[in-house]
């Protein structure tokens, strides 16, 4: 399997150095993962790999709905007349793709894996004969997955991380950062990290011994990270706790903002 890499120039505090487009196959024909954000200068990147690697892209995957993965996806499908496949098909003409699905180009064949949590639409892709995966925003490397609710949901998400971990990948490809080359590992660390974290929170709140919102235990929890980044930490915490409620372990208070209580 030939696996070549095109940044998006889009770094942020969100992005880390931006988003990795995907071109994956053999003997000319590739599968793209994730164009991107609608950026000119990326889509003029994109096909400048294509043409260096001799080849054409037979269809667009999308990994979820995220603007910095899929706005470029249906310039993209509709210049190289590729079909776009997504578990979302979203308003951009994209066809159904579901848990079990495979797509194969070039004697490559990537099965879709349903990987909810940081997105409710967010797929995985995994080869089988090579053992790398593609995981978008799922597992990344040098950053975190931010878990933000709604849509974001942290119990969706630990049991999805089980199960790329089932599947024991033996490379990473992320949508963000370099590619991991020790991916059991790398899985095994993300959830001790969620674990961790979530009894933190739990003992935080347990702690102020009545009704708390989210952001009231962040300056403790996340000491090191500068105020501009404590609101993005408050949604975390706050999928930490819906997760506790959902176990049974806490006690949504509703309001504007939720507050809760941990038993």
């Amino acid at each position: 399997m030939s696996v070549s890499v095109v940044l998006a120039p889009n770094p942020s505090m969100m992005t880390g150095p931006g988003t990795n487009t995907y071109l994956v196959g053999g003997d000319g024909d590739l599968l793209c993962i994730d164009p991107g954000p609608d950026d000119p200068r990326h889509l003029t990147a994109i096909e400048d790999r294509v043409r260096t690697l001799h080849g054409r892209i037979t269809a667009v995957l999308l990994t979820h709905s995220h603007p910095d993965h899929r706005p470029l996806a249906r310039e993209l499908s509709a210049r190289t007349g590729a079909p776009l496949r997504a578990l979302d098909p979203g308003d951009d003409g994209a066809e159904p793709l579901r848990d079990g699905d495979t797509v194969s180009a070039g004697g490559v064949k990537l099965r879709a894996v349903h990987t909810p949590g940081h997105a409710s639409d967010h797929l995985c892709f995994f080869d089988e004969a090579s053992s790398e995966l593609f995981t978008g925003d799922h597992v990344l490397s040098g950053m975190t997955t931010v878990i933000n609710p709604p849509d974001g949901d942290m119990s969706a998400y630990m049991e999805s991380l089980r199960r790329v971990l089932a599947l024991r990948p033996a490379v990473i490809h992320p949508g963000h950062g370099r590619v991991i080359e020790d991916g059991v590992a790398v899985i095994e660390q993300y959830i001790a990290h969620r674990l961790e974290r979530e009894a933190q929170v739990a003992e935080a709140v347990r702690r102020r011994g009545e009704a708390t919102a989210p952001i009231e235990v962040v300056p403790e929890i996340y000491a090191a990270y500068p105020d501009a980044l404590h609101a993005l930490a408050a949604r975390s915490v706050e999928a930490h706790l819906e997760k506790l409620v959902g176990d049974g372990r806490a006690v949504r208070v509703d309001g504007d903002p939720p507050r809760y209580v941990v038993r």
